[in-house]
């Protein structure tokens, strides 16, 4: 398939300098009602009566406020069972941080584009904030006609483009922070755990949904998002009849890129969630109906001998 960065990026720009900054936040805890010895807190605690309370108070003990408790509990579900029975409340959690980690900028772009169109589309506020570094993720500028094919008007899009990580950062915590706004996207190369919490606080806070696009990385720093991912690219089979001659009949000859348009799919893994399980799965996104899937493996297996083929 063609690479999906073709399409969302038109042009590269030169590489800047980079950088980073934060500013510490305050965090909270709940204390229990008693203590071993019989002696009670100042932060008494209410016992829950159900599971489903009981799961409430942890997701509020792991950082997330109120935004996934009780009645306020709100996800976006990406309508497949098989990913979202590993999330939270079956789906991504709304009023929260995620960050997805891609070794190629389009298909981290085509992602979050697909996410933040979502958000826009299920929600009153239609504009999306998108700041932007292409050079941190070393790909060119947003292109604006193509994101009309994940969901988002051009139009809608407010779009800020930061020289240092530490603009970046301030920029989406400033939208997050102004609450009429579908989505905020941003491209960061360095975020501080401290940075993280912030942007997580206030997404809570308002209940906009914050998306971190960032360079992969095998170990990446610990950070307060409810989930991150690790998005992969995956080759499409050409197909054939049988063995081309004076080509090598093997698996490099016989399942290479296919040129014509195709599905898009992702190799996507869900390595840390926040109240959920962390999972991996080929997904696939149909342009027509717009709709997330769960892609079927293809089988390795060598063409059909013509001795062996059905005669009629």
């Amino acid at each position: 398939m063609p690479r999906l960065s073709g399409s969302a990026r038109n042009r590269s720009l030169p590489p800047q300098k980079r950088g980073n900054g934060g500013i510490p936040a305050d965090l909270s805890a709940n204390l229990p009602a008693s203590l071993p010895n019989g002696h009670q807190t100042s932060h008494p605690v209410s016992k829950p009566t159900s599971l489903e309370q009981l799961k409430a108070q942890i997701q509020q003990l792991e950082g997330f406020g109120g935004t996934l408790t009780g009645t306020n509990q709100q996800t976006l579900p990406f309508g497949v069972d098989a990913i979202d029975g590993h999330l939270p409340g079956g789906g991504l959690a709304r009023g929260a941080l995620h960050e997805v980690f891609a070794s190629d900028a389009g298909i981290a772009t085509a992602f979050c584009a697909l996410l933040a169109g979502r958000l826009a589309k299920d929600t009153k506020n239609h504009a999306i904030l998108w700041c932007e570094r292409p050079w941190a993720l070393d790909a060119g500028a947003l292109y604006g006609p193509a994101l009309l094919q994940f969901g988002i008007d051009p139009a809608r899009v407010i779009l800020v483009r930061a020289r240092r990580d530490a603009d970046a950062l301030w920029a989406m915590e400033e939208g997050l922070h102004c609450g009429q706004l579908a989505a905020v996207v941003g491209e960061i190369t360095n975020m501080s755990l401290t940075d993280s919490r912030r942007l997580q606080l206030a997404a809570e806070e308002t209940g906009v949904t914050a998306l971190m696009l960032r360079p992969k990385t095998d170990r990446p720093a610990p950070s307060a998002a409810a989930t991150r991912w690790r998005l992969d690219a995956v080759k499409h089979a050409a197909k054939q009849a049988g063995p081309v001659l004076g080509q090598a009949n093997d698996n490099e000859a016989m399942f290479q890129t296919s040129s014509g348009l195709n599905t898009a799919r992702w190799y996507a893994e869900l390595f840390r969630c926040r109240g959920g399980t962390s999972a991996d799965w080929m997904m696939e996104w149909n342009d027509e109906t717009g709709n997330f899937s769960v892609a079927a493996e293809i089988c390795d297996r060598p063409p059909v001998p013509s001795a062996a083929r059905l005669a009629g």
